[in-house]
């Protein structure tokens, strides 16, 4: 009987999010803000049975009651957030709430799958983070001038590494994350946000040549110390935001060109001067040669892809515990495996719907600052993604990035919902600017009759007078 639920199951799951993915692209093709507001419903009702049906499997698995407690606080949590945006940000985007709380929850569904005790700190820590993060919206709309700050985002930032570097234990190669007594924060996270804004804080001062040698410098500080501390897959977001940023600054094909060459160089550097580094290359390039010892790993993921094969073989039907660092970076692959490809791929749509949205977003702000750092932020998003995902299916060598929303890290948590509410504090200014705008235009058209009937009134008044 468990057997046939498990089953039936994972069906159901792959309709649900193959409906949702639907919805998110019909949703950007709307016009009207009233069928927009159906859709979002609609995507918070599948959500919601996209949710009950995983936790119903996973008790019939596990018969553990602990996990209804852990589905009553992800709903509880599902309906203050939603109804905490709509009556403080009635114009944010609907659209990035759900995908934000469909993202968590498919997160936290796996994770639960993996190990429900990490499960249920990630989900503590994501309701504090949505909790912090809130005040954003507000404080992104309305403080306009923050990029007057700039020097300080730039100080935090190499700071924050700075301690990361001298304090942090070295982990899998590489130091990460400062303790704290029992609390592990991986800062580099946070310093992703911080970095965009810098960096577009110091292009909105100047594009002259001089300013962008000394915010290539800043940069290039922030980047050495990540390399110090062996977190090159870190290193390697915030350098490539940065040349993307630098480009959209500067419409300036040469810099971009420059950038590139410049990175494909450090890698080659890096290559030689780290031998964990060289490791992954030679994983990457053959994991079969070593496959007991140092390609077991990327072994195992691709092992688990193939037996998860397009439908997947269900919750608690697979063996991603056989994967080392399941939880973390190679989460992807447990969820290819148990809920297969055609889910994995609707993940990954829904990452496309989100980036699409902030590339919007992006081209409609009309000050320079919010465009760079919109475009920065989106860079971040899509470049985190792209390494957590090409290293688990061995399009690229591993470098050890979480997967948004996905993966297990408070860190990588916190720093999603403010990347997330940063854009949406942009939204609400843009809707802030167009009803300004409406507003203006009526007054306008109100002013021009005023005018002619004046006119008509004068017309009328000489006729009578000529009569």
């Amino acid at each position: 009987m468990t057997h046939f639920v498990v089953q039936l199951s994972k069906y159901l799951m792959i309709t649900l999010i193959v409906l949702y993915v639907l919805s998110c692209f019909w949703y950007l093709v709307q016009k009207k803000d009233s069928r927009r507001r159906r859709i979002a419903l609609w995507q918070i009702c599948l959500i919601v049975m996209f949710d009950t049906l995983a936790h119903l499997v996973m008790f019939e698995q596990t018969g553990n009651f602990t996990i209804w407690i852990a589905y009553g606080g992800q709903m509880m949590f599902l309906t203050i957030y939603q109804l905490v945006f709509r009556v403080f940000y009635r114009d944010a985007s609907r659209l990035l709430m759900n995908h934000l709380c469909m993202l968590l929850m498919i997160g936290l569904v796996i994770q639960t799958r993996l190990d429900p005790s990490k499960a249920w700190t990630q989900f503590l820590i994501a309701g504090l983070s949505a909790a912090v993060t809130s005040v954003v919206p507000l404080i992104t709309r309305y403080w306009k001038k923050i990029y007057h700050l700039r020097w300080l985002f730039g100080l935090f930032g190499v700071v924050a590494l700075g301690v990361t570097f001298l304090t942090a234990k070295t982990e899998f190669g590489a130091k990460l994350s400062v303790t704290i007594g029992n609390l592990s924060m991986q800062l580099s996270e946070i310093v992703k946000v911080s970095f965009v804004f810098f960096v577009a804080a110091s292009f909105q001062k100047s594009t002259k040549f001089r300013q962008i040698v000394i915010t290539t410098i800043v940069a290039a500080l922030h980047v050495l110390v990540l390399v110090a501390c062996r977190d090159l897959g870190g290193a390697l977001i915030l350098f490539l935001s940065y040349v993307f940023m630098l480009y959209v600054a500067t419409c300036n094909g040469w810099y971009f060109l420059a950038g590139i060459g410049g990175g494909a160089g450090a890698c080659i550097l890096s290559y030689k001067l780290f031998s964990h580094v060289q490791i992954r290359v030679q994983t990457w390039l053959d994991p079969w040669s070593d496959v007991t010892n140092k390609g077991w790993q990327m072994a195992q993921s691709l092992f688990a892809i193939g037996a998860g094969g397009w439908l997947g073989v269900g919750l608690y039907e697979g063996m991603p515990g056989t994967i080392p660092v399941v939880i973390k970076d190679f989460i992807f692959a447990a969820l290819c495996e148990e809920m297969g490809g055609i889910f994995a791929v609707c993940l990954i749509f829904i990452y496309i719907s989100c980036l699409i949205h902030f590339m919007g977003t992006a081209m409609l702000l009309q000050e320079n600052f919010h465009k760079i750092v919109s475009f920065g932020l989106s860079s971040v998003f899509a470049v985190q993604i792209l390494l957590n995902i090409g290293g688990v299916t061995k399009c690229i060598p591993l470098t050890g990035v979480t997967l948004p929303l996905i993966s297990y890290g408070g860190s990588s948590v916190l720093s999603t919902f403010l990347l997330f509410h940063v854009i949406q504090g942009f939204i609400l200014m843009l809707k802030n600017e167009e009803r300004k705008s409406e507003k203006q235009e009526k007054t306008e058209v109100t002013d021009k009759r005023v005018r002619n009937s004046k006119k008509r009134g004068k017309k009328s008044a000489l006729s009578v007078q000529n009569k």
